[in-house]
């Protein structure tokens, strides 16, 4: 256990950090909920518009139960009761962390809520649309979300591995539970070649991932401007 602990912060430090200013501007935006405001709107569109308004309703609630149960097993649960220090936190490792703007986290790291609400939210989506483009949008945007926490030193390696388990884990189990109630209560939906298998225009999808996209073009805008002050 001494050992994989040992490998954990060895891996961490490697990642964490650069002398990039810009970078250090990217993560920091990054890593920030209200830079994916725009993604965020978009989703919530593209839902309402290809279901029902009792669906989409639905579709919102079991999102927001989703993100709520699997916030409160991270921070209300495992974090207090596993009590392991972030690495910005660590008496051992604390002054070895590149630290950005003087952002430390809170104290306790395992597991990354970044790791799991983004990762339940991803593989939650890519059950409900069924598009491979979208699923590796999805599945490229946690991944980048989450390198910002151990880019940060906010969290170990080992943190963002669990967290994304779990986030999988809960993401699944969510879908197939609102699946199970859709078929209860008989709800349909319109299949043909414009849509995915799912019922979600496969037009809605290329301008989920157009919006992604300029998203991140957004985000190295503001990195840049930011670098320039």
């Amino acid at each position: 256990m001494n050992e994989l602990n040992e490998l954990d912060h060895q891996l961490t430090l490697a990642i964490n950090g650069s002398d990039s200013l810009f970078w250090d501007n990217v993560m920091y935006t990054v890593t920030d909920t209200f830079s994916w405001s725009l993604v965020i709107l978009a989703l919530l569109i593209i839902i309402f518009k290809n279901n029902s308004w009792k669906e989409a309703l639905m579709i919102y609630i079991t999102l927001a139960l989703l993100i709520f149960v699997a916030d409160r097993i991270c921070s209300g649960l495992v974090k207090p009761m596993v009590a392991r220090w972030r690495p910005t936190q660590d008496p051992e490792l604390m002054y070895m962390i590149d630290v950005v703007r003087g952002y430390r986290g809170g104290r306790f790291g395992f597991f990354s809520g970044h790791a799991c609400n983004t990762m339940c939210v991803a593989v939650f989506l890519s059950w409900l649309f069924r598009s491979p483009k979208v699923i590796v949008t999805l599945l490229f945007w946690s991944f980048t979300t989450t390198f910002t926490r151990l880019y940060l030193g906010v969290h170990y390696l080992g943190d963002i591995c669990v967290g994304w388990t779990v986030g999988a884990i809960l993401g699944t189990a969510f879908y197939f539970f609102m699946e199970h109630v859709h078929k209860k209560i008989g709800m349909k939906r319109l299949i043909s070649e414009q849509f995915t298998s799912t019922g979600y225009l496969k037009s809605d999808m290329d301008t989920f991932m157009t919006v992604v996209f300029f998203n991140y073009i957004g985000v190295l805008i503001v990195a840049l401007t930011l670098g320039i002050a």
